[in-house]
């Protein structure tokens, strides 16, 4: 589903080889431009099964045959009967009917002075009021029938409507992003106006250039008072928050200002924290996540 917009956004941090520097989301809003935009449709398919359905149909006949003897005053009567049955089967198979929709996902790409962004925002087929009172109706129909067909099926995949709103980004416009977590990221234009919701998916730092090479000890401690943190976890892709601020997806490199901080990492309900103390220079932390099991 990612493939386009993983291509646009992987050319876009090679541009500039140099050194790289941590690229991180900003839960207080960074200033960010547009710089490329990509959509695609993604399938989506639903299997329906249908059973199936035997019917028998039996018909019969009896004919009757009687005779009568009398010898003067004694007789003797003799009968016979005959009963012919017929029966068919009637049998239908089970079936299965697959309907695909599409949703149409739009990618934006955003660059930040330290980072580049991806987010996106999925846009759903809405038929028309006309159209679901005709599916309301056909589905109840087949339904009562107990004959699933798939008719209404075929209606709804090819039923007017209209796609559901997303916004569009112009190339170049700058925007103030907010990320929450990673269902909500938020552009603000500084013309006002409502922010544009959409969904946060990744974010890689930015090459920066260094006009002089400066010596490894140096570049490792970073800015005064601050230090370099290196944060993973297992499995990977843990969301981070630093003192509550969310701050990307691990593996991540942050820079912090010397401290305390709680580093905490959450991935799929389980949550991992530490209160740690910073100190210049590159720090290391790996966050073991709970077994899923527990």
């Amino acid at each position: 589903m990612l493939a386009r917009a993983a291509l646009i956004f992987a050319l876009l941090v090679s541009v500039t080889p140099c050194v790289a520097a941590p690229g991180q989301t900003n839960a207080e809003g960074v200033r960010v431009e547009v710089v490329a935009t990509a959509s695609e449709y993604v399938p989506r398919s639903t299997t329906v099964s249908h059973p199936g359905h035997s019917y028998t149909n039996c018909m019969g006949s009896t004919s009757y045959f009687g005779r009568f003897s009398s010898y003067g005053d004694s007789g003797t009567v003799s009968g016979t009967a005959e009963t012919n049955t017929h029966c068919s089967t009637t049998f239908s198979p089970p079936t299965e009917t697959t309907l695909t929709t599409y949703r149409r996902v739009n990618y934006t790409i955003a660059k930040s002075d330290r980072a580049l962004y991806l987010l996106s925002c999925t846009q759903t087929w809405k038929p028309t009021a006309k159209e679901r009172v005709l599916l309301g109706v056909m589905g109840g129909l087949e339904a009562g029938s107990g004959n699933n067909s798939g008719n209404s099926d075929k209606v709804a995949a090819n039923a007017k409507g209209k796609w559901s709103e997303c916004p569009a980004f112009g190339i170049g416009t700058h925007y103030t992003l907010t990320v929450r977590n990673t269902s909500d990221a938020r552009l603000e234009s500084g013309l006002g106006g409502k922010p544009q919701k959409l969904e946060y998916l990744s974010s890689a730092p930015l090459p920066v250039s260094t006009p002089q090479p400066a010596p490894a000890s140096a570049q490792a401690a970073g800015p005064a008072g601050a230090a370099r943190v290196h944060i993973t976890s297992n499995p990977s892709g843990g969301e981070i928050y630093i003192d509550g601020k969310f701050f990307g997806n691990a593996p991540s490199d942050i820079t912090l200002t010397v401290g305390e901080h709680v580093v905490k990492v959450t991935l799929s309900g389980k949550e991992w924290s530490r209160t740690v103390q910073i100190t210049s220079g590159e720090i290391s932390l790996h966050a073991e996540m709970p077994s899923l099991e527990q």
